[in-house]
């Protein structure tokens, strides 16, 4: 307990407003509400202090503090940047005041019972950003501690008259995180604005605006929202940099049962690349208003309207992308070294790029251009090319693993990630793609929806057998799989493109 009283006698030795970083710093509470005099009314709340350097010395260890909620005896709910990467945490219970050294119920956890989502990256605000605490002593529930439902997956927070309550450890005027509620209403998917990840996030409103604007301020990340109608769990508040004009941020539970229930269930996705993990990947720039494929949609839009999409490097001088993401440009930037501040850009004329003549608009098959630099690339750690595969390379077992490389759109960031998946035939594709896919040319892969959406047009496919190329993703929509080219029926044509030059017109 000396140990808790040395930590906790150095809590409040600056003010929470200096407090940056990862681990709770950008924490968020309740600023304005009622203050929780009698526990029992919210004995399912806890409070999460967690260590860290101080901002201005980093031999002196703080306690960032955050608000959780109590699902059972041993099963603690938070914010994954509350928790995220530190050695061990501390569960307070049964207090009004999180800050408390004589509470009667502080539990120390260590690291490998705290788990954060594996989606979960402090880089991305507001995306995936839930733990869970899983404790080896369990609680001895009381009148002041006690656990709280979460509602099913199949709960619909559709009725914006429905009142929620929002529980959390504010900090009151800088100097100590207590315990307060403040019932708010929802804010629609057509109302809210300016949250964090428009894919994940809901805001609740007071309907009115304190603090300077603000609602909420440190202490309150991972406080339960909990239903006025039937009293169970629909979100948890989150904040990161605090909002204004009387709203709040949570992110609605249902999208997390699984995770809750067996955090060991979820699928870890894969980090975004280094430089030298994406070194043979490029990408192509183009004046979205000369791309014929999206003429309808940019025809009135100026030069500086710029779509990106992934190109791969076969050589110093040889790119290889998709045919749509070129046809019809004047003009196109290619490039390397995209991951870097050392990256390379290089302007490519109409001159430069090949379309295969059997390329057309109408379909996606033969979707594919080489672009020949005129001033070849410098290889080095983080740029270099990858071998194709020959061209009697047969893609016919359906076990054999592949590896994607491209964009991907994850929570509305796009990042360039890889996946493993295993390759479908053209016949199962068709079916699922429609009428435009051509069976005979073209075949598919899946991706598992809580991975992204694949913004990888012109991306490369890799096998895991020999490490050398053998397809190029072309196309994706939403809900269908993954359309890619394969690579070894077009290698005479890579190798050799202006056999016969494709004479592209504007239309």
């Amino acid at each position: 307990m000396n140990l808790l009283h040395g930590l906790f006698s150095v809590l409040f030795i600056v003010e929470f407003s200096e407090l940056q970083g990862k681990h709770g710093f950008f924490s968020q509470a309740l600023f304005k509400g009622e203050v929780i005099e009698n526990m029992s009314q919210a004995k399912f709340v806890a409070g999460i202090l967690a260590p860290t350097n101080h901002p201005n010395d980093a031999n002196t260890i703080m306690m960032s503090t955050c608000t959780a909620f109590i699902l059972s005896k041993t099963e603690i709910i938070t914010n994954a940047h509350c928790v995220d990467d530190v050695p061990y945490v501390y569960v307070v219970a049964g207090t009004k005041d999180v800050s408390d050294v004589n509470s009667k119920i502080i539990i120390e956890v260590e690291k490998e019972n705290i788990a954060c989502h594996p989606h979960y990256s402090h880089l991305i605000a507001g995306a995936f950003d839930i733990a869970k605490i899983t404790l080896k002593t369990p609680l001895e529930f009381s009148d002041t501690v006690g656990s709280i439902g979460i509602v099913d997956k199949d709960y619909k927070l559709n009725d914006p008259s429905e009142v929620v309550t929002a529980y959390g450890y504010g900090v009151l005027n800088n100097i100590r995180p207590i315990l307060r509620r403040c019932d708010a209403n929802y804010v629609s998917d057509v109302e809210r604005a300016n949250t964090f990840n428009p894919s994940q996030t809901l805001c609740f409103t007071t309907g009115e605006a304190t603090n300077d604007g603000k609602i909420i301020t440190h202490g309150d990340s991972g406080g339960p929202v909990v239903s006025k109608t039937n009293g169970k769990i629909v979100g948890i508040t989150m904040g990161m940099n605090g909002t204004t004009d009387g709203r709040g941020s949570f992110l609605p539970i249902t999208l997390f049962l699984d995770f809750i229930h067996d955090p060991k269930s979820v699928k870890p996705i894969s980090p975004p690349l280094t430089p030298n993990e994406a070194k043979f990947i490029a990408d192509v720039t183009v004046p979205a208003k000369f791309l014929t494929a999206y003429k309808n949609v940019y025809a009135d839009a100026d030069e500086d309207v710029q779509l990106k999409f992934n190109a791969i490097i076969l050589s110093e001088t040889e790119i290889l992308t998709c045919a749509h993401n070129v046809f019809g440009a004047p003009y196109v930037y290619i490039t390397a070294n995209k991951l870097s501040s050392n990256a390379t850009k290089l302007k490519v004329t109409e001159d430069q790029i090949e379309i295969h003549e059997k390329y057309a608009l109408s379909g996606f098959a033969f979707d594919i251009a080489k672009i020949t630099l005129k001033e070849p690339l410098e290889f080095n750690d983080n740029v270099g090319s990858i071998d194709l595969v020959h061209k009697d390379y047969k893609m016919n077992d359906p076990s054999e693993m592949v590896t994607v490389y491209g964009d991907t759109v994850l929570d509305g960031t796009k990042r360039p990630r890889r996946y493993d998946t295993k390759y479908l035939d053209g016949a199962i594709c068709k079916p699922k793609v429609g009428a435009v896919f051509d069976a005979n040319h073209l075949m598919c892969y899946t991706l598992d929806g809580s991975m992204g959406t694949p913004f990888t047009f012109g991306g490369p496919m890799i096998s895991k057998k020999n490490n050398k190329l053998v397809g190029m993703t072309i196309c994706h929509s939403r809900g269908k799989p993954v359309v890619f080219q394969p690579i070894a029926p077009l290698f005479d044509w890579i190798r050799s493109p202006n056999v016969r030059r494709n004479q592209r017109r504007r239309i």
